[in-house]
């Protein structure tokens, strides 16, 4: 007797709506520490700014992640730092390279400078009492009639020109000569790396700092020259044997270090570890530096590679610290600890006379999971008791790849995340890196394996790998090896084991690097599968610039019975496909889809850069959490918001029952949460296969082959079993 499943989606409900808001109460005990706000979502190269966010007259932070050109905002409460991702998208889309906040015409408002192909970009904060931040572009003067520049201008040798920067410099902007106005310092664009002045004429022209008219007045202010990473000439030129070296980026702070009222430089460059200072021994008029020194003395920043520095106070005790992080926008040595990138020197000197003491490495990332980059969640009930526990694959932990997992001391309904160790099945010592996991059947066996692609050390060569699972309930790895499936990818592509033919046989859909969505088709069994391509532009999506490296999950979002598609990509921003098998294309994906209580408006939000959804029922509803890690090492939760408990007993139908083979051979069979299926005669006997089934999906099984009888569909859901009966006329 052979049972032949054919699985056709049918809907149950009638909801196609996706709405979410951001979830940040789920506990996290780290090293029994419980997290302050563990889905804050990581941070990796954070440039640090102050500004009032919600007009409560107290500063609030408001970061630029430079990896994942994504702006990350705090609130100051009660003089902690809060997460609040309701006022991140309230930034100039435009922002880009560096982020730095400045208040450049005095009206109390902190105004918003970035980077552009062409320059710099300003907006003017025009944010009004009472009202979400909103800003206006400032438009300069070219000195044509009618004609300005959307990037600011400075006078140059002959008239004005753009104020040009390497795409990742960060320029000084202060108020250098001491006039009340905004000035400029940056690293010649081209040629010797020296040192740029732009004065702001606003002040002499105009009697007030509302404008920005700048002069280059020199291209070595200071008579400093860089020559190469910690190597400065004073007062000559760099020996460099006839070639000018001006490669990477450099970064520059100004502040007054020794309080003689004139400015020093706090100097990075991209292939240096370590912050040099320029000591100003001139004047503000007359600069000169003649050393550069290991910054701060006591203990030198050394951060691999490329540090910056930021000015602002950030412990509440009225004093400007200085916070230093990576300056890079992707990761260039597994050596670079970006889960310990935000290095926090307090001043334990005054305003004016500062003193930088080093406190900590993980400034804000201790507060929340930040596993360092690439944080890859999948969700399994691991120990059998019910509830869903967490795994977070990551890129290295240290120098290598690992699996993250944490442990649900919680409930089903109030789930609790306990860390039980940084590296499961000890992935480490197999030299893996880029390690993203996810949880499915890759034998037929109704046991759920571990799957994960891994690339090896040097971040090519990256395959699709498993573990299989000895337990019916749980997890159980002992004795079992990593295999491979034999389905090479580029590191930064992804893969979904899904079935997609409804076959119940797992198929792979593949988001690669151009942006297109691969579908292979199992065209072996559900025992020994093999893969065959099927679709090079799956849905319609195939190569675009405007998405790459495709991630994707599939599950029931909307409690209609059929299976949606989320798919995020380099952007930070998910789309999900309703009823995907049935679609024609992408094109009608929601893309609003998270409420922001500001305005009051479902909107698309950068939840980190690269991102990777999971789905999982955290709370026990109608409706799962998406859970979304991110290449900045963090995690969110999205919540539905239409989302009602489920009961406490689970919903079975099987229908028609009895069902006489004369008139149909379908038996149709639902649950409202996953259970594995096992059809058994009334003596006991294994019919066929166990089969998983997805929650609240409708599921079709073939019974012409049965002998007319009573038979028992057995299924195992969240450790414990309930039985129903069914007749075969």
């Amino acid at each position: 007797m052979r049972l032949i499943p054919i699985f056709i989606l049918i809907a149950h409900f009638s909801l196609a709506q996706f709405t979410y808001t951001f979830h940040q109460q789920v506990p996290v005990i780290i090293d029994q520490d419980t997290l302050r706000m563990p889905w804050a979502g990581g941070l990796n190269t954070a440039q640090f700014n102050t500004i009032d966010l919600d007009g409560d007259g107290k500063d609030d932070l408001a970061l630029f992640d430079r990896m994942a050109n994504r702006v990350v905002t705090f609130l100051n409460v009660d003089n902690q730092w809060k997460y609040a991702p309701e006022y991140e998208i309230f930034f100039p889309e435009e922002v880009s390279g560096f982020m730095l906040l400045r208040d450049f015409n005095c009206d109390g408002r902190k105004d918003l400078f970035t980077k552009d192909v062409q320059g710099i970009k300003v907006f003017k904060n025009t944010t009004t009492t009472g009202q979400p931040l909103s800003w206006e572009q400032v438009l300069f003067f070219t000195g044509f009639p009618g004609a300005k520049s959307p990037v600011l201008l400075t006078k140059g040798f002959s008239g004005k020109i753009n104020l040009q920067l390497q795409a990742d410099d960060l320029p000084a902007l202060v108020d250098i000569d001491g006039d009340g106005d905004l000035d400029i310092l940056n690293v010649k664009f081209v040629g010797t790396s020296t040192i740029e002045f732009h004065k702001n004429f606003s002040k002499e022209r105009y009697g007030t700092c509302d404008s920005l008219d700048f002069e280059r007045i020199t291209q070595t202010w200071g008579d400093v020259e860089e020559c190469d990473c910690g190597v400065f000439a004073f007062g000559e030129s760099c020996n460099t044997g006839g070639r000018t070296k001006h490669a990477g980026g450099k970064s520059l702070l100004a502040l007054d270090l020794d309080n003689d009222n004139d400015m020093d430089i706090l100097f990075a460059e991209a292939e240096c570890t370590r912050v040099y200072q320029l000591t100003n021994v001139g004047t503000p008029e007359n600069p000169s530096i003649t050393s550069a020194l290991n910054f701060p003395p006591d203990a030198p920043i050394a951060i691999l590679q490329f540090p910056s520095v930021y000015y602002e106070d950030v412990d509440f005790d009225g004093r400007k610290d200085l916070v230093a992080s990576p300056s890079i926008f992707a990761r260039e040595f597994l050596q670079t600890d970006l889960q310990r990138s935000t290095w926090f020197y307090k001043n334990a000197g005054t305003q004016q006379l500062p003193v930088f003491s080093f406190q900590r490495r993980n400034f804000l990332q201790s507060d929340m999971i930040d596993v360092g980059d690439n944080a890859v969640p999948a969700f399994y009930d691991a120990d059998g008791d019910g509830d869903l526990d967490m795994f977070i694959g990551t890129f290295v932990n240290g120098v290598r790849g690992s699996i993250y997992y944490f442990e649900n001391t919680g409930t089903r309904i109030e789930p609790t995340y306990k860390l039980i160790t940084d590296n499961l099945l000890g992935l480490s010592f197999y030299n893996f890196t880029n390690i993203k996991p996810q949880f499915a059947d890759v034998n037929g066996d109704a046991k759920v394996d571990l799957v994960f692609t891994a690339s090896n050390a040097a971040g090519i060569n990256t395959n699709l790998y498993y573990v299989l699972n000895n337990a019916s309930v749980g997890l159980n790895f002992n004795d079992q090896p990593v295999q491979s499936l034999n389905f090479p990818i580029f590191s930064s592509e992804n893969i979904l084991v899904t079935n997609v033919n409804n076959d119940l046989q797992p198929d792979l859909l593949v988001g690669k690097r151009d942006g297109s969505l691969q579908y292979w088709q199992n065209t072996g069994t559900s025992t020994t599968p093999s893969f065959t391509l099927t679709s090079n532009a799956y849905l319609g999506l195939g190569a675009s610039i405007l998405r790459q490296n495709l991630s994707m999950a599939v599950g029931d979002l909307n409690a209609d019975g059929l299976p949606d598609l989320i798919l995020g990509d380099q952007n930070g921003e998910l789309r999900i496909v309703n009823n995907f098998k049935e679609a024609a294309d992408a094109s009608a994906a929601s893309v609003n889809i998270i409420y922001n209580p500001l305005n009051q408006a479902y909107t698309s939000q950068n939840l980190g850069g690269r991102i990777w959804p999971a789905i999982a029922n955290l709370f026990n509803t109608t409706k799962p959490a998406i859970v979304v890690g991110n290449i900045l090492g963090g995690l969110h939760i999205l919540q539905h918001d239409e989302s009602v408990p489920l009961p406490e007993n689970p919903q079975i139908s099987i229908y028609p029952n009895p069902i006489s083979k004369e008139f149909s051979s379908i038996v149709n069979i639902s649950v409202d949460r996953p259970a594995i299926a096992y059809v058994l005669t009334v003596t006991g006997q294994e019919v066929g296969v166990p089969l998983l089934l997805q929650g609240q999906q409708l599921y079709q099984f073939r019974v012409d082959s049965l002998a007319p009888g009573m038979y028992i569909i057995r299924f195992l859901i969240n450790g414990k079993s309930y039985a129903r009966r069914f007749i075969v006329q």
